[in-house]
């Protein structure tokens, strides 16, 4: 695994203007993504954190993706944009989930949807500010109340 500052150079130029991405991730890819965010359940939140030592939202999404040689932007201002719109209703796993948390006026979190049980229990995997990294429901009365869209991500690998 490449340390964080390694991962942030390293992409650091390519996001933008989205040259050269794809947006279909096979069932495996998506699969492996899951399962990778799964590793990191319980890293505790560090504002900037893309390591085992503390991950934040958006750092914990890059990191993911980075472990599996696939780029995204690292910010998630830049990560609500690489992707496309996608309706709760057609929701599927491995799509992003955005949301403005505490009042916020901006975007300012994500999640990795991880499963759907039903069109009212979709779960995503985030760094929680609170809790570090965990599954939770969107249907919740917090997480729902915060929801602002989805988005399936483009693709690009790192190779």
């Amino acid at each position: 695994m490449l340390e964080s500052c390694q991962l942030t150079r390293r992409v650091g130029h390519l996001f933008s203007a989205n040259h050269g991405v794809e947006a279909i991730y096979s069932a495996k890819e998506i699969n492996n993504l899951i399962e990778t965010a799964f590793l990191y359940q319980g890293v505790p939140y560090r504002n900037g954190g893309t390591d085992e030592y503390g991950m934040d939202c958006s750092g914990f999404l890059f990191r993911v993706y980075a472990d599996n040689n696939l780029l995204i932007p690292r910010p998630t201002s830049q990560q609500a944009l690489f992707g496309a719109s996608v309706d709760l209703a057609d929701i599927r796993e491995g799509d992003w989930l955005f949301f403005k948390t505490n009042n916020a006026r901006t975007i300012n979190h994500v999640g990795l949807v991880t499963k759907i049980k039903s069109a009212d229990a979709i779960y995503f995997i985030h760094a929680s500010t609170s809790k570090g990294v965990r599954e939770d429901l969107l249907q919740s009365k917090y997480w729902i109340k915060a929801y602002v869209k989805s988005l399936r991500p483009y693709k690009n690998n790192s190779n």
